[in-house]
Parts: C-alpha cells; sequence; structure tokens
C-alpha cells in the first residue's frame, strides 16, 4: 500500500524536530547576533518564527534548510545572560520545526479532517515512536488528544532516557499549517507539575497566534 504523502511529510517534520530538540536544551549565555531576539526565519526565510514576550531565539539550536529547520526558544535573560532582560512569565522551553509545504484542502488549510487521520496515526506504535526521543514506542504515551483552533494538541508523556533533555516527562505538542507549513509546536516544561495542562494550552495558543501575526 502506498504511503500517504502527509504522512512522510509528518514524520519528515518529527524526525527533524526529535533530533534537533536534543542539541543545546538548556539555555545559556552566549555570544552571536541572535542573542535576545524574540523571532527569527526558518525555510530559508519561508516563515518567521516568532516567541510571545520573554521568550528568546537559542541560537546554538537554530537549524535551518529549504525544506525547513527548528528552533528553540529559552528565558530571554537565561539566553542572554543580562538578568535585567524579558524573563518568560512560565517555566516552559517553546520549540518549533517547520517542514515542507502543508497538504491542504479544498479550503486552503490543513483541515479536520487530515488532522483527525494524524491524530489516529499518532496513536499507533509507528507514530508513538515519531514522536519518542529515543525513537521507542513503549517509551511514549498520549495522554490526551484533541483539534481545537486549526491544530491537533497532544499531551504527552515521554520516559525516553536515552538522550532525554533536562525538561519534564509530560509536555504538549501541536501539529498545525502555519504559513503554508506543516508547523509542529512544543511548550515543554522545565519540571514536571511546574504549569498546569490549561497553562500549557494557553501558550501554545499564544505561540501559534504570535507565528500567525508575524506573517
Amino acid at each position: 500500500m502506498t504511503r500517504p504523502l502527509w504522512l512522510t511529510l509528518i514524520k519528515r517534520v518529527l524526525a527533524v524536530g526529535v533530533a534537533l530538540s536534543l542539541v543545546g536544551c538548556v539555555p545559556t549565555g552566549m555570544g552571536g547576533a541572535q542573542v535576545g531576539q524574540a523571532r527569527t526565519t526558518l525555510a530559508s526565510g519561508a516563515l518567521t518564527i516568532a516567541a510571545p514576550k520573554g521568550w528568546c531565539v537559542d541560537p546554538k539550536t537554530l537549524r535551518d534548510g529549504r525544506n525547513g529547520g527548528f528552533v528553540l526558544f529559552g528565558n530571554c535573560a537565561a539566553i542572554s545572560g543580562n538578568p535585567e532582560d524579558a524573563r518568560a512569565p512560565e517555566p516552559a522551553l517553546l520549540s518549533a520545526t517547520v517542514g515542507p509545504p502543508a497538504i491542504e484542502d479544498e479550503n486552503g488549510k490543513l483541515g479536520h479532517a487530515r488532522l483527525a487521520q494524524m491524530e489516529t496515526f499518532f496513536r499507533s506504535d509507528i507514530g508513538r515512536a515519531a514522536l519518542s526521543r529515543s525513537g521507542e514506542s513503549k517509551d511514549v504515551k498520549i495522554l490526551h488528544s484533541e483539534i481545537t483552533h486549526d491544530m491537533l494538541m497532544l499531551r504527552i508523556q515521554d520516559r525516553s532516557q536515552s538522550g532525554a533533555p533536562p525538561v519534564a516527562q509530560v509536555y504538549l505538542r501541536a501539529i498545525t499549517d502555519l504559513g503554508g507549513r506543516i508547523t509542529s509546536l512544543s511548550v515543554m516544561p522545565l519540571k514536571d507539575g511546574e504549569m498546569s495542562a490549561k497553562a500549557q494550552s494557553v501558550l501554545i495558543t499564544r505561540f501559534a497566534e504570535a507565528i500567525r501575526n508575524a506573517n
């Protein structure tokens, strides 16, 4: 059976995001022109990624190419090493993985039907392996999923031990269409129990809105 193109694309997006999210997940002071910036561009300038106030680009995580890219945002003051810079109001890292152009429905969106297909896929062994930092489906459990605000929201528990960044096991990921690109956004609390499910949902919606407004 031929694999649906949307499935190939979403697996590619997640594979890039998981691999790159393991690079430099602890924001520390560093030099570079992008320190202190709350936005950047990915997919060779095709999409501007902007974060809510208090979060800034971690330059060492930035990866970009014609078909997409990845960026992690941390507390601005921690990124710059300057305590007078803006501080994130919530204890979390934000990440964005941008993939190839989305396969849209007749309304020009990554519609509800396609998001529902993705939801089913992520509950499969192959889907959970794609989400897992270790690549093992057994390490991932989807605690909750819903489609809202044109986004597939996945509350994920990732118990991966190998290469796992120092963030909470339970975090929120959203799959959506931003600027015509399949995009995966994540809100990753720094410790378990530091952010409620509602607070994570509000923040990831604000993150998506900031990106839409920037484009």
